[in-house]
C-alpha cells in the first residue's frame, strides 16, 4: 500500500474524518427527528402537526438543496460545513434550553426545524462536493460502501438513542444533537485535505450561469440522466412501500411495538446489505447488477399486499432493502467518478433535490391507494412501476458499463 509523500495530506486519515463527522451528526439527528414529534404532541400539537413538522423538515432541504449545491461549488466548502454545523449548534442549543426551562411553543419548534434543515441542506451539498478529494483512491466503492452502512447504521439506531435519552430527561436527547454538531465541526475542522473545487472559490462567474450549469451537465451525460429517473423512481416505490406496510401491518392487528421491531430488522437488512456491497461489486458486472437487481425489487414488493404476517412483510421488505445499497453505492461511485470536482456539490444537490421531491408524494399516495384498492392490487401495482423501471435499467445499462469506477487521482493540498 502506497503512503502518502512528505507533507501531503494522508486522505485515508481524512476519509475517517469525514467519516465520523457525518456519523456524529447523523446520529444526533435521529435521535432528535423521534423526539421532536413527541415534543409537537406534548406542547398541544396534534398529529397533523406533528406530521407537518415532518413535512418541513424534508421541504426546506428540497427546495433549498440546488441553491446549495451552486454555494458549495462556489464557496469554500470547508467553511460551510463549519458555518452550517455553528448555526444547527445554536439553534438546537436554543431548543434545548427551552425545553429545560419549559418554554416551549410550536413557533419555536417550528423555527428550529426549518433553521436546521437550511443548516442541514448547506452542510449536505458541501459534504457531497468535497467527497472526491478525501476518497481512498485503492478503494472508492469500499469507502462509499461505508458511507452508506454509516447511514443505514445511524438510521437505525438513532432513533433508539432518542427514545432512550428522553426516557431519562426530556431535554437529553436535544443536547445530544447540539453536541453533535460541535463533534461533526471537530472531525471537519481536522480534515487536512483541501476540499474546495479545484482553483479555489469561484465567484468569477454570476449565480446565474453557475446554477444552470449543475443540470446542464447532467442532461448531457447518459448516465446521470438515467440514474436520475431510476433512482428517483426507486425512492419514490419503496418510500410509498414503507408506508403500505405500516398501514397494511395495522390494519391486520400487529401491535405498535411489534411493527417498530419489524421495522428495525428490515432496516438492520439495509445495513447488512451495505456491508457485503463491496465484495458485490468486485464479482458482479456493473450492468448485469442492475438489472438483476432491479427484478429482485419487482419480485419482493409484488408480494407485499398478499401477506398477512407482520413477520412475512419484515422479511419482504427487508430482503428489499437489503438489495438497495448495492446499487445506491454502485450509482454513486460511478457519478462521483464522472462528475468534475468543480460541478460535484450542484450536480448531487440536483440529484439528491429530485429524489426527495418525488419522495414528498408518496405517504400520500400509499394513503390513497390503500383506501382506494385491496392490498393485493396494491401490491401488484407497485411491483408493476418498478417492473417498468427495470426495463428502463435493462435499456441502460451500457451506460454503466463504459464508466471508470473510481475518480481519476488528483493533486490535494494542505487546507483550505
Amino acid at each position: 500500500m502506497s503512503r502518502p509523500r512528505a507533507g501531503a495530506p494522508d486522505r485515508r486519515r481524512d476519509f475517517r474524518l469525514y467519516w465520523l463527522a457525518g456519523t456524529t451528526d447523523l446520529m444526533g439527528t435521529h435521535a432528535a427527528e423521534l423526539t421532536l414529534v413527541l415534543l409537537v404532541l406534548t406542547v398541544g400539537g396534534s398529529p397533523a402537526m406533528a406530521g407537518l413538522l415532518g413535512t418541513v423538515a424534508v421541504a426546506v432541504p428540497t427546495a433549498l438543496g440546488p441553491v446549495a449545491g451552486v454555494l458549495a461549488d462556489r464557496w469554500s466548502r470547508r467553511r460551510i460545513m463549519l458555518g452550517s454545523a455553528a448555526v444547527s449548534f445554536v439553534a438546537f442549543g436554543i431548543l434545548t434550553s427551552a425545553v429545560v426551562l419549559d418554554r416551549i411553543t410550536l413557533p419555536l419548534l417550528f423555527a428550529v426545524t426549518a433553521v436546521e434543515s437550511a443548516a442541514g441542506a448547506m452542510y449536505a451539498a458541501a459534504a457531497r462536493g468535497a467527497i472526491r478529494a478525501v476518497l481512498p483512491p485503492d478503494d472508492p466503492s469500499g469507502a462509499v460502501a461505508s458511507l452508506q452502512a454509516r447511514d443505514q447504521g445511524a438510521a437505525l439506531l438513532g432513533p433508539f438513542l432518542g427514545g432512550v435519552l428522553y426516557q431519562l430527561a426530556r431535554w437529553a436527547p436535544f443536547a445530544a444533537n447540539t453536541l453533535s454538531y460541535a463533534g461533526a465541526a471537530l472531525c471537519v475542522r481536522a480534515i487536512r485535505t483541501d476540499l474546495s473545487a479545484p482553483g479555489g472559490p469561484d465567484r468569477g462567474k454570476s449565480f446565474g450561469d453557475s446554477a444552470r450549469e449543475g443540470p446542464s451537465f447532467l442532461w448531457h451525460q447518459p448516465f446521470l440522466r438515467f440514474a436520475l429517473v431510476w433512482g428517483a423512481g426507486v425512492n419514490a416505490v419503496f418510500t410509498a412501500a414503507y408506508y403500505f406496510v405500516l398501514i397494511a401491518a395495522r390494519t391486520h392487528g400487529a401491535s405498535p411495538a411489534s411493527v417498530g421491531l419489524m421495522l428495525s430488522l428490515a432496516g438492520g437488512c439495509g445495513l447488512v446489505g451495505a456491508l457485503v456491497t463491496p465484495w458485490v461489486l468486485r464479482r458482479v458486472p456493473a450492468g448485469r447488477l442492475v438489472v438483476g437487481c432491479s427484478l429482485a425489487m419487482v419480485a419482493l414488493v409484488a408480494p407485499l399486499g398478499a401477506v398477512g404476517s407482520v413477520w412475512a412483510y419484515g422479511a419482504l421488505f427487508g430482503a428489499a432493502l437489503f438489495v438497495g445499497p448495492v446499487l445506491s453505492v454502485l450509482f454513486q461511485t460511478r457519478a462521483i467518478a464522472l462528475v468534475p470536482p468543480e460541478l460535484q456539490g450542484r450536480t448531487g444537490s440536483v440529484m439528491e433535490s429530485a429524489a426527495n421531491a418525488v419522495q414528498l408524494v408518496a405517504p400520500v399516495t400509499a394513503g390513497v391507494l390503500a383506501g382506494l384498492l385491496d392490498p393485493v392490487a396494491v401490491g401488484l401495482l407497485l411491483a408493476a412501476v418498478l417492473l417498468v423501471l427495470a426495463g428502463y435499467a435493462r435499456g441502460g445499462r451500457r451506460h454503466l458499463d463504459d464508466l471508470p469506477a473510481a475518480p481519476v487521482p488528483t493533486s490535494v493540498s494542505q487546507g483550505d
